[in-house]
């Protein structure tokens, strides 16, 4: 369940005439990602904030990558 901005209403009839429809603007699901960015990068040593968070996203893609079954095939026997 998702809170209402009512705020954002106020603004809604501006917004559809410079961006268009709603439903094109929608950026709630990628704000929401912004949590688990942050938390990626404040346990970062500081010194390569960047590369910190790439290792980290790179890792959470091959966690991904077998849990949904995927593999990795050996070049030698394509197996």
């Amino acid at each position: 369940i998702t809170k209402a901005k009512f705020h954002f209403l106020l603004h809604l009839p501006a917004f559809i005439w410079c961006f268009g429809p709603v439903i094109l603007f929608s950026t709630e699901h990628f704000e929401s990602f912004n949590h688990v960015f942050h938390l990626s990068s404040i346990y970062s040593n500081c010194g390569a904030p960047s590369h910190d968070t790439c290792h980290t996203f790179g890792g959470f893609d091959v966690v991904k990558h077998i849990v949904t079954g995927g593999f990795w095939c050996n070049p030698k026997t394509w197996k």
